[in-house]
């Protein structure tokens, strides 16, 4: 009987068969970046990523997956 193995939806390791979407270390992670932007909705990416010891573009990768609270930040044009 062959194994089932699916890539975690965000780091796009495989991971065993599983009801959820992401691996441990992911589910993890977006637990520690919800919590942190629930109490601190106003932080950037780059102060959750710090305060929440995930990488930069983990952090930026949830937010744009929809898997987070914070929304991307709009581009800013400086004239």
């Amino acid at each position: 009987m062959e194994r089932f193995v699916r890539s975690c939806r965000l780091c796009k390791r495989e991971m065993e068969a599983s009801p959820f979407t992401m691996c441990r270390e992911c589910l993890q992670d977006s637990e520690r970046i919800r919590q942190y932007t629930l109490s601190h909705p106003h932080a950037s990416v780059d102060e959750i990523a710090e305060s929440t010891a995930v990488s930069y573009s983990k952090v930026l990768n949830m937010i744009q997956l929809g898997m987070s609270t914070k929304k991307p930040a709009e581009p800013t044009s400086q004239q």
